[in-house]
């Protein structure tokens, strides 16, 4: 009898009616769906996170009363009393943005999981959010708007690291999930490749990172995380279409047709038992604001994901970037801005890109696991003009990764890489380049409020027929937390760079400008100290102060040799150092924030007791949000002085290769939006309207490059 009694008991808690379903929708105050965004049952600590379109479903929870805690990096954490059963339909719960910024976790520091807080360098973290309601295309866009962060046309400077070489190297790492990911021939991000529709969030390291990545990172680190794939079949649909003013002076008007702007993207995502995918494919074309510098380009990205089981999981990603532009270089004088010079008009560059990386995880226990990553970078590049000019690369890349817990207090995060890429091109002929690493990085917190970290790493990079060389690089670091509301941090270290191909062997022209190769190019050295402070004044008031040097021997720049030809080569000894200031501010319960950030550089051209080129001395970066749901308005203002220093020798006799490019200004620019977010029944919209450029200011980036002049667009994005 007592056998039946159990068994009719377990049937009756195993029956439907006493447990639920619970579906909800979780978006921002602007009707942003929150994707990934933690749902957790406090009571039974059962848990879920949201889809793509911001939707969740609890299962099975008994009859009770419960705390349903909701919680998303950036925004404030939202509790909610539930009954079930429960009766009342979809639970919609709406989160507010949290502008304190020291609770975010991010990978890239320590390739580990860490809160921001505690880490001894500078870092912060944005997301996609700002791009999407801001109509930003590429991640380059939404950089520009980065405290600390300045772009010179497509090459990315963190804190004064990179001047400009058009098309040849960069000193800031850019990675995907960890893995890097610049060509193999010239070394450079290509911006357009990155796929913004699969971004979880962007994490930034300012400041030298050789001690983990190498020898692009001697600038910092930008890492891209992808977003995880869900359980539940989700498809995205968006779209947006712009149109450029006129331009300020009637005498640039080179063209009486609009200049016009479109895209329409579409990605889905899937879970079917143990495999997991998440596709998208975009089209965005760009007639140009000036003459001959169209772009069509077609993007495609791929997210898989295999759970063996719960120690044993295999990724992999894939991006596909083809694209037609014109090559505009410089325009022809002053008065003409927006026309090319005549000998560069009707120029134009194809490629073909494909970037593929598989990472497989492996959890041997609590105390360890590790990591192998393996990429494969493809580039097929061709400029057509009077001649045709190509280069084709693969880069392969694979790295394994060890992490330890020697104790609960002391981990150890250690690796070993190795680089291969092939080329072929007449630009610089046919070379090959080749490199290794070990590195390893001790962690530890066994001291109360204190976090010790110590690593180095080691390279050997061989570039073709130029001999090889090794470098270390170690680092140290300390981060104090004093209170809850005061940290203080400190890293110093050394960091190297090792020339691309692009810079040592070019040899071609470019704009009438010629280049010639430099064999004896060498390797360029830093050392890097990096001191700041977080102040939080409550929940709503927070600084981030930071002082930094860096020192450089063997810096690569281009010069104009007395010959008349543009060379790479060593600059003895330069330095950098200055200072960075962030504010964010929340008032209203987060129905207003604000954002400001300013960057003060001084840098030295030590042998020539000069500023060093393209470097701005002052930079400020400040937003306005103001959002009473479910519209939401953006003011966004960057403001950099006047650069001090160019490549003059390009714009005076005798050469005068770009005429008026001694023109430059201070820049001012302001950007606005507004936004409605609402549901059409169970799916999700967001429109937006987006100004760029509001007051049709005119500046340059680069000699002879008038930036983008004023925009409007109207975008559509929703999930079902």
């Amino acid at each position: 009898m007592k056998y039946i009694i159990v068994i009719v008991l377990g049937l009756f808690l195993a029956n439907p009616l006493s447990a639920q379903n619970i579906s909800g929708y979780v978006c921002s105050s602007d009707g942003q769906p929150l994707a990934g965004a933690s749902i957790l049952v406090k009571e039974i600590s059962k848990g879920t996170y949201t889809l793509n379109n911001g939707t969740f479903e609890l299962q099975n929870i008994p009859t009770g009363n419960y705390t349903l805690e909701v919680s998303y990096v950036g925004y404030k954490k939202r509790s909610v009393k539930i009954t079930v059963p429960w009766n009342n339909g979809l639970l919609k719960l709406i989160l507010t943005e949290d502008a304190i910024t020291t609770r975010q976790v991010i990978v890239t520091a320590t390739k580990n999981e860490e809160d921001i807080s505690s880490l001894p360098v500078s870092a912060m973290a944005i997301y996609p959010i700002e791009m999407e309601k801001k109509n930003r295309l590429t991640l380059d866009e939404e950089l520009r708007y980065t405290p600390g962060i300045n772009m010179n046309l497509d090459q990315i400077s963190i804190r004064g690291s990179s001047g400009y070489s058009k098309g040849a190297g960069t000193r800031v790492l850019t990675a995907i999930d960890g893995v890097p990911i610049y060509t193999g021939d010239t070394g450079e991000i290509v911006w357009e490749m990155l796929p913004t529709s699969n971004i979880d969030r962007i994490e930034i390291i300012k400041g030298p990172a050789s001690s983990l990545y190498g020898s692009t990172a001697i600038g910092g680190v930008i890492n891209i995380i992808t977003k995880e794939i869900y359980d539940k079949p989700v498809t995205g649909f968006s779209t947006y279409a712009g149109i450029y003013s006129n331009p300020y002076y009637s005498q640039w008007r080179w063209s009486s047709n609009p200049r016009t702007f479109y895209g329409i993207g579409i990605n889905h995502s899937n879970t079917i038992g143990r495999f997991g995918y998440s596709l998208s494919l975009k089209k965005l074309d760009n007639a140009g604001y000036r003459e001959n510098d169209f772009s069509k380009r077609i993007l495609g990205s791929l997210k898989l994901n295999y759970r063996f089981d719960s120690s044993n999981t295999i990724s992999g990603f894939a991006s596909y970037l083809n694209m037609n532009r014109g090559n505009f270089l410089y325009w022809k004088d002053g008065a003409d801005a927006l026309i090319p010079k005549d000998e560069d008009n009707g120029k134009t560059v194809k490629s073909d890109r494909w970037f593929g990386s598989i990472i497989y995880k492996h959890i041997f226990s609590r105390f360890v696991s590790a990591e192998l990553k393996s990429s494969i970078y493809n580039t097929n590049f061709e400029g057509i003009g009077v001649e045709v000019t190509t280069s084709k690369s693969n880069l392969v890349r694979n790295e394994l990764l060890l992490h330890t817990a020697l104790s609960s207090s002391f981990m150890l995060t250690s690796g070993v890489e190795y680089a291969f890429s092939s080329i072929t091109s007449n630009i610089f002929s046919s070379k090959n380049f080749y490199s290794a690493a070990v590195y390893s990085q001790a962690e530890y917190k066994g001291i109360e409020r204190i976090i010790l970290s110590a690593g180095f790493r080691y390279d050997y990079i061989k570039l073709d027929s130029v001999s090889g060389a090794g470098a270390l690089s170690p680092k140290a670091g300390i981060n104090y937390k004093i209170s809850d509301n005061l940290i203080l941090r400190a890293s110093a270290g050394a960091g190297f760079r090792a020339p691309t191909p692009a810079e040592v062997f070019t040899s071609t022209g470019v704009g009438g400008i010629q280049i010639k190769e430099n064999p004896d190019l060498t390797f360029e050295k830093s050392f890097s100290v990096d001191a700041g402070a977080v102040i939080t004044v409550n929940e709503n008031i927070n600084f981030d102060f930071s002082l930094f040097y860096n020192g450089y021997e063997n810096f690569i720049e281009p010069v104009l040799l007395k010959t008349g030809y543009i060379q790479f080569i060593n600059l003895p000894k330069a330095k950098i150092e200055g200072f960075e200031i962030n504010n964010g501010n929340k008032f209203i319960d987060g129905l207003i924030t604000t954002n400001i950030g300013y960057t003060y550089l001084w840098s030295r051209d030590i042998e020539n007791n000069a500023p060093m080129k393209y470097r701005p001395r002052n930079s400020v970066y400040a937003s306005v949000s103001f959002s009473p749901s479910p519209f939401e308005f953006n003011i966004d203002f960057r403001y950099m002085s006047r650069v001090e220093r160019i490549d003059d020798d390009l714009t005076r006799p005798p050469l005068t290769l770009i005429p008026d490019g001694e023109e430059r200004v201070d820049v001012y620019v302001t950007d606005i939006s507004a936004g409605w977010g609402f549901s059409a029944g169970m799916i999700p919209v967001k429109l937006y309207f987006n100004c760029k450029n509001l007051f049709n200011y005119n500046y340059v980036e680069f000699i002879g490059n008038l930036a983008p002049i004023r925009s409007y667009s109207l975008s559509l994005d929703l999930y079902f």
